[in-house]
């Protein structure tokens, strides 16, 4: 159970002229509760007068108020939560102006240092005897009973609370609680003495423990190395040593009272590091590895190395960093950047603060054709007119890894278009766009990330081509896409019969996410256009011109998986796949529902869909396979309404009807290059998070149909594969003599793999 506490023991009290300074050591047991305050009782001839609460430390208190020429006791009690314990024994007898008021302005102590110090007394008469009531000295120290006096030589660190009493002659009494600390004698301390190199930055900074400040240091014996210096007020030895050599110095200390310690230290400087660099190979194709080694000596190697290239642009880039393991160090990497790069590294100690550069090591980095493409483009347009048609093209890094975008050069007849050094990269998969001052490709616009006055010849009767150069040695050309010799690859593109009026664009046909690539232009180049051709003279394909930008919202991505709607049905079933019947106002509709899933660990912020493949006129095949003998032709449309409800798995969820981005028009419609952009939830697509989506198609012709589309979307990877490939049979109104047999067998198929068909 919870208690008072204890009495006080009252140890000191002297009296000035009105006040008196009260000492008291605590009670022995607090009663199981905290003390609060304490409570200072005076005492005028046994008759108890105000009191005063100080706080619970520091055991001092001063009484002030009192009356010179009157005898006063004093009383303490402690307060807890449970009440005000029992006072104290009454201290001495004290007279303010009268009794002796000791005072103590001594200073603190040294280990090994000679100590005097007087207690100071006023009032009272003289002579006045002194004595330790209470506590004790620092071993070492003694006090003059008549003086007052307290010297000696202290043994002992540590800090002393006693308790002097002064006597007057006449009898008067006053005490005062006085501490003295003494400190040790000094000690340098110094965990460890670094290794150290030449040329490389040194430091020792030993510390004092005990003694006085301030402290001089100084080397009492030998010779620091060469390069290095003593600051005699801090003791740090510091400097970049220019000799190998091994030292033994005596490091002395002296504190403000004049002892000293000494400490014999070994500084030992090695040599500077010199590291050797190789290269697997002087030259390499673009996106090929290359291994550098590092050989590194002679003295002890411990840290990094960090690897750089400076590219001919003059620019030199981190390519990263290794630990040293046994004197060598090894980087496995592909260089960024075309051309001639001097690769060279630097070694960075943990032990020594050493810094080391290598030997640069050459190594030329050749294009290979198809590493970087062309991707969309249209030259060909009306100059001078009211209405300006598009003119750009699309860089593509059809590479793993990020490509440096100066120094390559677009060329048209007559036009070379160098990129600038301001340019940075294009990563893995990622387009570049270069635009005129006519482009104007979308609604909003999609902003080039370079503006140049023209890509080829205007006014012109159609594109006449373009071809790409990296600046390697040997300049090569990775690609060329037109219809003159020298601007095209393989079979060039058909020519225009004059500038076309409706925008368009040539589009690389993609298979599985990655741009196809047979080095003829004809096999990889759609002609896509919002209204369906021939466009003065040249066959084209519904479809919206849609170019990659560097730092556009929307790349490729991988982390977004499509899969059907309802994992249970097939996928011609519904609501994987509907087919609505023709009406008099309204043509045969397939509409196709899939659920895309962020199989990735961040949300996605923006998604959209790409059009890829798609069995309409003059359309992309079905990737890998044949053509077959009956396709269908279909148009990318926009939906009735925005959304819808199904069941899938006993649950109802939304399904977004995906309408068309411009510029795509509807009617007639979209399909090669259009994209779809859906809508997501607040905060974006998360991790795990599914959306169902649909898109609508019109039914111009009946027979087997395929589509595909790639999914892009904020960050992610590459895509591995089409989000969407299927293949299935309609017929249109006036095909419905079909046979009821064939229809009932190509409704039981059910899709084997992505590119799965119905017949």
């Amino acid at each position: 159970m919870l208690a008072l506490p204890s009495a006080p023991t009252v140890r000191a009290v002297t009296a000035d002229v009105t006040n008196a300074v009260i000492s008291w050591s605590p009670p022995a047991s607090d009663g199981g509760s905290p003390i609060i305050n304490y409570i200072v009782f005076p005492y005028v001839g046994g008759v108890k007068q105000p009191s005063q609460t100080v706080a619970a430390t520091p055991l001092t208190a001063t009484v002030g108020g009192l009356l010179a020429g009157v005898t006063y006791t004093f009383t303490v009690a402690a307060l807890t939560a449970q009440g005000l314990g029992p006072e104290s024994t009454p201290s001495h007898p004290v007279i303010p102006n009268e009794s002796p008021w000791v005072f103590w302005t001594g200073n603190n102590a040294e280990v090994g240092v000679a100590y005097s110090q007087n207690v100071g007394v006023s009032r009272a008469v003289a002579p006045w005897t002194f004595s330790i009531t209470f506590g004790a000295l620092p071993p070492g120290l003694t006090i003059n009973p008549n003086t007052g006096t307290i010297a000696g030589i202290p043994t002992t660190a540590g800090s002393f609370a006693f308790v002097v009493r002064a006597v007057g002659s006449t009898g008067e009494i006053g005490s005062r609680l006085i501490i003295i600390t003494v400190t040790p004698a000094p000690n340098i301390v110094i965990p460890a003495v670094p290794l150290g190199e030449v040329n490389a930055p040194y430091a020792l900074r030993p510390t004092v423990v005990g003694g006085v400040a301030p402290y001089s240091w100084a080397i009492s014996a030998g010779v620091l190395p060469p390069g290095l210096t003593l600051d005699p007020t801090t003791g740090a030895i510091t400097g970049r040593p220019t000799t190998a050599i091994i030292s033994a110095v005596d490091l002395r200390v002296t504190d403000a009272a004049g002892l000293t310690d000494t400490q014999q230290i070994r500084i030992t400087i090695q040599p500077q590091t010199v590291v050797t660099l190789t290269a697997s190979a002087a030259a390499v194709n673009f996106d090929s590895p290359v291994t550098f080694t590092a050989t590194l000596g002679p003295g002890e190697i411990e840290g990094t190395v960090t690897i750089f290239d400076k590219q001919r642009t003059g620019v030199t880039v981190n390519l990263g960093t290794e630990p040293v393991s046994f004197n060598r160090a090894s980087f496995t990497l592909k260089l960024p950047a075309f051309g001639l790069n001097q690769v060279f590294m630097q070694y960075d100690s943990t032990i020594t603060n050493g810094e080391s550069l290598s030997n640069t090591v050459p190594v030329q980095v050749n294009g290979v054709p198809g590493q970087l493409l062309i991707d969309q483009f249209r030259q060909s347009g009306l100059a001078n007119t009211p209405t300006q048609y598009d003119q750009y093209v699309v860089l593509y890094n059809n590479t793993s890894i990020p490509m440096q975008l100066p120094g390559i050069t677009v060329e048209a007849p007559g036009v070379s278009i160098v990129i600038p050094t301001t340019a940075t990269t294009i990563g893995p998969r990622v387009g570049y766009l270069i635009g005129t001052a006519r482009y104007n490709v979308s609604f909003p616009t999609i902003p080039a990330d370079l503006l140049v006055p023209t890509l080829g010849p205007v006014p012109n009767t159609g594109a006449t081509g373009l071809r790409l150069r990296v600046p390697d040695a040997a300049n090569t050309i990775t690609d060329a896409a037109g219809r003159i010799p020298g601007y095209s690859t393989g079979t060039p593109l058909p020519a225009f019969s004059s500038p076309p009026t409706v925008r368009n664009a040539w589009v690389r046909l993609r298979v599985s996410g990655t741009p196809q690539d047979t080095f003829d232009n004809r096999a990889d180049f759609r002609l896509v256009a919002t209204n369906l051709g021939p466009i003065n003279g040249v066959q084209s394909t519904l479809g919206s011109p849609s170019p990659l930008r560097q730092f556009g919202p929307f790349e490729q991505s991988n982390i977004l998986q499509t899969t059907l709607a309802d994992p249970t049905k097939a996928s011609n079933e519904a609501p994987n796949q509907q087919v609505i019947d023709a009406t008099p106002a309204n043509p045969k509709r397939l509409i196709i529902r899939r659920a895309v899933t962020n199989r990735g660990v961040t949300p996605a912020t923006l998604v959209r869909l790409r059009i890829s493949t798609l069995s309409q006129v003059n359309g992309a095949p079905i990737p890998g396979t044949p053509t077959p003998p009956n396709p269908a032709e279909l148009r990318l449309v926009n939906p009735t309404v925005t959304s819808e409800t199904i069941t899938v798995g006993g649950r109802t969820v939304t399904v977004n009807n995906l309408s068309m981005d411009a510029p795509a028009e509807d009617p007639p419609g979209g399909g090669l290059s259009t994209t779809l952009t859906a809508p997501l939830p607040l905060g974006g697509l998360a991790p795990g998070q599914t959306i169902y989506v649909s898109l609508s198609f019109e039914v111009d012709k009946g027979g087997t149909f395929w589509v595909g589309w790639d999914v892009e979307a904020i960050g992610g990877g590459p895509v591995t594969r089409p989000g969407l490939a299927a293949t299935a049979a309609v017929t249109t109104a006036k095909e419905k003599a079909a046979k009821k047999a064939g229809q009932q067998a190509a409704k039981s198929r059910k899709l084997t793999n992505v590119r799965g068909s119905i017949r």
